[in-house]
């Protein structure tokens, strides 16, 4: 088997979509991002799984890709023959022209019979599978191929529903004003607020214990749904975010806030492990990769707001 990079970039660009398509259509530029890879190379493995009916795109502000078939009826195998086409399989395996000595070759049952096991398992694993349980996704498809053979059906996984966090921005983007107006107001010589969005819990207590210690006050959300109700009730000063999380893709939710003339100039401090975050969100007024440094992310704050 000859497996490029369109193969390997393809696989991982579908599962990407898959990963994030609950927030809405995917743009390249995000994948690009996350995964590492050229925005022009992902544009041309898109146009391909576009024509084959695997991903439909959606035009506009707010377009990009989507999946066009659930996640679990696409299968690894799939995605190598769409992206490699005969060059993913030996060559003789499927056409005996393509070398002279193939209908007298003594090995060439052997190939053939590898190229058939290579797709059997390549398509024995779905987009799903590998969502669900990547690293282990084969060992647990054997698991489910002995329990079937001893008559033990396994359980269906609950599907996962993509427009429940878009109706639920939507509802609270309908109640701006009303929670704009639960805020308390902020006494004279109060301490600046710092709102810290990421989805580990860990990484948020530290972040809230850092800038506490230091005087500052804070509040803090673990996804982009509670980020845009939490800076609507508290107002802050400066927030540092995240950029990949379970509910919202984090230039996602700045670029809503961003819109809006009463939280447009909130300064965002981007804290992340992916690659070219510098890249993610061009108006930050930092980038700090994972694991961070808090003197220099403290450094940043005073340097972007001030002192407490």
């Amino acid at each position: 088997m000859r497996l490029t990079t369109k193969g390997r970039y393809g696989m991982r660009l579908v599962l990407d979509i898959a990963q994030h398509e609950k927030y809405g259509p995917v743009s390249m530029a995000e994948t690009a991002l996350r995964q590492d890879i050229s925005a022009k190379y992902l544009e041309r493995l898109v146009g391909e799984l576009q024509r084959a009916g695997i991903v439909r795109s959606l035009r506009g502000r707010e377009g990009g890709h989507l999946l066009a078939v659930p996640p679990e009826k696409i299968t690894v195998g799939d995605i190598v023959r769409i992206l490699e086409g005969e060059s993913a399989q030996l060559a003789c395996s499927h056409n005996r022209l393509s070398c002279p000595r193939s209908v007298h070759c003594l090995t060439r049952s052997i190939w053939v019979a590898a190229d058939q096991a290579m797709f059997e398992k390549l398509d024995s694993v779905t987009v799903r599978d590998i969502m669900e349980d990547g690293q282990n996704c084969l060992s647990k498809k054997q698991a489910e191929k002995e329990r079937l053979e001893r008559g033990l059906a396994a359980a269906p996984e609950p599907a996962l529903d993509g427009a429940t966090r878009r109706r639920a921005v939507r509802r609270i983007l309908k109640q701006r004003q009303s929670l704009a107006e639960t805020r308390a107001p902020r006494p004279d010589g109060a301490p600046k607020k710092i709102m810290v969005v990421d989805d580990d819990p860990d990484i948020v207590e530290y972040l809230v214990t850092i800038f506490r210690d230091r005087g500052y006050d804070t509040c803090s959300a673990t996804g982009g749904v509670q980020a845009t109700e939490t800076l609507f009730k508290e107002n802050p000063d400066l927030i540092t975010l995240d950029l990949e999380m379970p509910e919202e893709w984090g230039p996602r939710f700045y670029r809503r806030y961003a819109r809006m003339p009463e939280y447009k100039n909130i300064p965002v401090i981007v804290i992340s492990g992916l690659p070219g975050i510098h890249m993610a969100i061009p108006k930050a007024v930092a980038t700090v990769c994972k694991p961070f440094d808090p003197a220099e992310v403290l450094r940043l704050v005073e340097q972007s707001i001030g002192e407490p």
